[in-house]
Parts: structure tokens; sequence; C-alpha cells
């Protein structure tokens, strides 16, 4: 059994030995590259995809602005994905590789069998549905009531690595729904209150 298979299997505790047996001979495993689109918007899904390795962002877009959905990590899904299977519609997202990975491949006609068929799966499902539904009102909130300068800020922290985020003004407004200008009318007062120093597409949390 390959090695990330058998982590996934571990994580999600699947019991089950039909099912991993099914896992082992229906799914496959396969890499994907930094810039890689995973999903596509108006496409429909043939396939599950469950990241393994590296990390997903997913957005929609309207006209020249990007909306942040959520991030996929290591072990997780696309919840909207995930519905698409069960209904055999069209993504209403895109998923983009932020960098390079792997993924667990499984075709959409296994998905719905499986969860009706075993316990772990189906629990698999539902708490993928309640995670991403939890992490969703979240960010909902934080959309509804939260300034955008404080969001600007919260994300820099998050993304930072060392506290440095290697991302553009234009990037940074795709991935919050704003434009590039209130983007950089708002680290210009962050670094002028001394919370970050503005480097050539980057920034730095003080």
């Amino acid at each position: 059994m390959d090695k990330l298979l058998e982590d996934f299997i571990k994580t999600h505790r699947i019991k089950e030995k039909d099912l991993i047996e099914e896992l082992n001979d229906k799914a496959y495993i396969s890499e994907f590259k930094k810039g890689e689109f995973l999903i596509k918007n108006n496409n429909y899904i043939k396939v599950l995809k469950i990241v393994l390795g590296g990390k997903v962002r997913v957005y929609q877009e309207n006209q020249d602005r990007e909306i942040l959905i959520y991030h996929l990590k290591p072990m997780e899904t696309c919840t909207l994905s995930l519905s698409a299977c069960f209904e055999d519609c069209k993504s209403n997202v895109n998923a983009i590789a932020e960098e390079d990975g792997m993924v667990l491949n499984i075709p959409v006609r296994f998905v719905e069998q499986w969860s009706f068929k075993y316990e772990s799966w189906h629990r698999f499902t539902i708490n993928t549905f309640r995670e991403s539904y939890s992490y969703l009102i979240e960010n909902y909130s934080k959309l509804a009531f939260q300034p955008l300068k404080d969001r600007l800020l919260d994300y820099i922290i998050e993304k930072s690595n060392h506290n440095i985020l290697n991302r553009s003004h234009a990037q940074l407004a795709k991935e919050l729904g704003t434009t590039r200008e209130v983007i950089s009318r708002l680290l210009k007062k962050l670094e002028a209150d001394k919370i970050v120093t503005l480097g050539q597409k980057s920034i730095k949390v003080l």
C-alpha cells in the first residue's frame, strides 16, 4: 500500500477491509505542480481529489476579482466538489495548487456508493461537510463584521513564513476580493503604524 494512501486511511480511521481494498483498487495517486488547476469552474467533476501533500487554494472568480473560499491542506478535499459528486453538476469554483503536491483521485461513481456502503466513508463525508460549513461561517462573519484592514493583517500573519509573506498587492487584492489600490493604501497605513515593512512583492510582519 502506498504510504500516502496509508496515511489517509489512518487519519480518517477507515477500518473496513473491503473499503481499503476498493481504495487500493479503484483510487489512484497523482502529482500536481505549483500553478496547476485541480478543479476548473464550470467543468463537471469526474474524480474527487483529496489532497495528500501540498496546498491548494479554492476560490471563485468574478471578472478580475477572486474571492478566496478556503485552502486545502493534506488529507482534505473540496466540499463543493464532494457535493458535485452526489449531484452530477458542474463545479462553481477553481482550485489551484500553491505548491507542488499529490492527490488521491477517486472516480465520482464510487464516492456516493461508498457513502451508503461504508460507515467510515460516510463519516468522512459528513465530517468534511461539517468542518467546511464551520469554516465558511467563520469567514462570513469576518467578511461581514471585521474591517478589511484587520482581515488583511490577519491574512498576512496567517500566510507568512517566518513573518514574511511573498505576495504582490494585486495578488492580495484578488485573494481578499478587493482592488489593488485599496490593498496598497491599507499596507501603507500598516507600514506607517510600524506593524509591517514593505518590500518588492514581500511584506514583513514586525
